[in-house]
């Protein structure tokens, strides 16, 4: 009876076995420490002018992108590391090749996945904390984004629920969290006979107390409306405030009209 070990069993001696226990072992360790890397890498931006430094979102961003990064490659090298101990270097890199091209094609959407990963390293599209809107085919999605890695990024959306988009997938972003200004548009509705005095009055106000009013960027603007009626006409104050804060000037614009008018005997109608 023939007791010759196979040739390709041999090979799995136990200094190999212990060597690729150590290239994964490695790229355990590396990945553990990946975030802590990731910071320090990212803290290097403080040395940076002031006006080029990122901000905290984009902070945030980049630690993520770059510890799933830093991940990917200690994984794939030690995977290279141990197909050398039983490929030639040479040979190796044709059949990565040969793999590369198959796997590309049977595997196109996880490799867009990864290389437009890579370009958030570089995009500021948007970042970790902002609210956007993903416009899909198969419909919108909108929340906050909580995580972003190589291959997905996480987006929390108002009700609660996480939705996970692939990378690859992302073409237009409507982003909430880069407005220069909010519309803090109010409709006031007089009577008939006091729309002349009363559109003279807001336009007073826009003027003298623009610098009163907090987060008003510009004097607002007294547009006239196409709802008439017999009873009432409807004055429209266009204001621009700033970003995020329309709902408090409203409130504040909307008490300083009542007051306003109040004084000039100016009555609102509905």
């Amino acid at each position: 009876m023939d007791t010759t070990t196979p040739v390709f069993l041999t090979s799995f001696s136990s200094q190999t076995l212990l060597l690729i226990g150590l290239f994964f072992l490695g790229a355990v360790v590396i990945s553990f420490f990946g975030g802590l890397l990731a910071r320090r890498i990212v803290s290097l931006s403080r040395f940076a002018p002031e006006a080029r430094r990122p901000s905290v979102e984009r902070t945030q961003t980049l630690k993520s992108l770059l510890s799933s990064m830093i991940t990917f490659l200690a994984f794939f090298f030690a995977v290279l590391l141990s197909l050398s101990l039983f490929i030639p270097v040479s040979t190796l890199i044709w059949v990565l090749g040969l793999f590369s091209a198959a796997f590309g094609l049977g595997a196109k959407p996880l490799i867009s996945d990864l290389l437009a990963g890579m370009g958030f390293i570089f995009n500021v599209t948007f970042d970790i904390g902002e609210k956007v809107e993903f416009l899909q085919p198969g419909g919108n999605i909108q929340g906050v984004v909580e995580e972003i890695n190589l291959t997905t990024t996480l987006v929390r959306s108002h009700t609660g629920e996480m939705y996970t988009l692939p990378n690859g997938e992302i073409r237009i972003v409507r982003n909430f969290s880069r407005g220069k200004f909010s519309n803090a548009n109010i409709s006031i509705f007089v009577m008939p006979q006091d729309v002349g005095r009363a559109t003279e009055v807001l336009k007073t106000m826009s003027i003298e107390d623009f610098s009163q009013m907090d987060y008003l960027m510009e004097p607002f603007q007294v547009i006239g409306s196409t709802n008439l009626s017999g009873s009432k006409v409807e004055i429209i104050v266009a204001a621009k405030a700033t970003y995020g804060k329309a709902a408090d000037l409203r409130l504040t614009l909307m008490n300083r009209i009542q007051e306003k008018f109040k004084s000039e005997k100016i009555d609102l109608a509905g």
